[in-house]
């Protein structure tokens, strides 16, 4: 089932939050990873999956033209790949090719998640004008 979500009223507000889940992403990619994140098998690459897949579904409402999903996947899977550059340089964590296979896979899975009525989350937070 291909899910056409309806158009958002708050795009604006959408979109800033958006990039404030990107630099959080990215805060929080650079910090100490947390300890019992090692205690989990495969836990971080869950994390990775896991986070992006929700940043596409996200983007995927914002952006549901198929041509435009593209770009944010690709645009998502480009900052999957600038975190594990820039992690290569911080001394307490380091580039993992298979945490940007995560970084893609989660991609993917918000890719079909946007084809579901998840795909319509953020317009049923919108509040609804008056009849």
């Amino acid at each position: 089932m291909n899910w056409h979500p309806r158009a958002l009223r708050f795009l604006g507000f959408w979109r800033g939050v958006g990039r404030g889940l990107l630099l959080a992403s990215l805060v929080v990619a650079l910090l100490p990873a947390p300890a019992g994140m090692s205690r989990i098998a495969n836990g971080d690459k869950f994390a990775h999956a896991a986070a992006f897949a929700f940043l596409m579904l996200w983007y995927a409402q914002i952006y549901a033209q198929p041509r435009d999903r593209l770009r944010c996947a690709l645009g998502l899977v480009g900052f999957g790949l600038s975190i594990e550059l820039l992690q290569s340089l911080v001394p307490y964590r380091s580039a993992d090719v298979w945490d940007l296979v995560a970084d893609a896979i989660g991609v993917v899975l918000g890719l079909l998640l946007a084809r579901t009525p998840l795909g319509d989350l953020l317009s049923r937070c919108e509040p609804r004008p008056a009849a």
